[in-house]
């Protein structure tokens, strides 16, 4: 398939799929007109029009997809958005998930997989305070010596110049290695890095994210646990049963990130998705094209909800002298 990259806007996302697609056994065109897909990469949830009115969208548009590692999901195009929703594009084949390519540029964590410590953690999460299930999560109390839970937003993992940034990256390999289970409760979207990158690790993965639909075309049930958002309160009892099939679980979750998300397959993987997602069923494509307009008030409209709904929340508690979740990474 000849493959045309296009940018809403520029970023490291740009130059590190172009470099993967170097090495694909699709065509990478200059050329748009020539292209079979033009794959748009980055979805500006907060700048919109750098899309819709974008020239080869409005010249192209019905093999225009996108590839969005965003947070926020607007299904504007067909396409892969890492933080998909169960909704109506998803049900329609016109939404997929994928993993973060981003993950496996320069940030990437150069100590993983770690294989030389004695499992001692029935599961941990280590992370960024990035959502109200983190911060519930950061407040349970499970009185157990083999569950770590902690708090890392200080550590800015996509901050290459951070100080310490080697010597953390070494210890969070040790606690993964050590851990039967890892967590990977959703962020600030539906979706986590954490989740392949735990798979990567090949340890097994806890996913905790309800609206999260899983990538397609890989075998979950033989090694993923999900448990509900409102079940993290029984994370020991629920995961204590299965610690016998953990080393297995983690090896065959190893095996299927080999398979499905390393460095080498995600381009073509991507750009096979997005192929896909051109060719969804119904509604027709002209359908979503009447609602992007919609779309974008409704998400505008999330947005500004939300905020009202914390600032509110925010000093009512602080009038009742609580401390809120929302502070929690502060």
């Amino acid at each position: 398939m000849k493959v045309h990259l296009a940018a809403a806007k520029e970023s490291a996302l740009t130059a590190l799929m172009r470099l993967r697609g170097a090495q694909s056994s699709h065509i990478l065109v200059a050329d748009p007109a020539s292209a079979d897909l033009i794959l748009f990469l980055g979805n500006p949830t907060h700048e919109p029009h750098l899309l819709l009115d974008h020239p080869l969208y409005l010249l192209h548009p019905n093999k225009c997809a996108v590839y969005s590692e965003d947070d926020e999901y607007l299904p504007l195009l067909p396409g892969v958005y890492c933080s998909a929703r169960n909704d109506e594009s998803l049900h329609a084949g016109r939404a997929f998930t994928w993993s973060y390519v981003s993950a496996g540029g320069g940030i990437a964590n150069p100590c993983l997989p770690n294989t030389a410590v004695q499992k001692s953690l029935l599961c941990s999460f280590q992370g960024g305070s990035t959502s109200i299930l983190r911060k519930r999560l950061y407040k349970l109390t499970f009185n157990r010596p083999d569950v770590l839970i902690e708090d890392t937003s200080a550590y800015h993992h996509w901050d290459l110049d951070q100080p310490g940034r080697e010597q953390r990256q070494q210890s969070y390999a040790q606690t993964l290695a050590a851990s039967h289970f890892v967590l990977c409760p959703r962020g600030a979207g539906t979706g986590s890095i954490r989740l392949f990158e735990v798979m990567q690790a090949g340890v097994a993965p806890v996913l905790i994210s309800d609206d999260y639909p899983l990538p397609p075309q890989v075998p979950w049930n033989t090694f993923l646990l999900r448990i509900a958002e409102k079940d993290i309160r029984r994370l020991p009892e629920l995961l204590q049963p299965h610690l016998a099939s953990s080393a297995e679980r983690g090896r065959l979750a190893r095996q299927a990130w080999l398979n499905h998300f390393a460095p080498e397959l995600q381009f073509d993987a991507i750009v096979d998705l997005a192929a896909t997602a051109l060719r969804h069923g119904p509604p027709h494509e002209a359908a979503f094209r009447q609602r992007q307009n919609s779309m974008i008030v409704r998400a505008n409209l999330r947005r500004k909800l939300r905020s009202q709904i914390r600032s509110a929340a925010l000093k009512m508690l602080n009038i009742l002298g609580v401390k809120s979740p929302y502070r929690m990474n502060r």
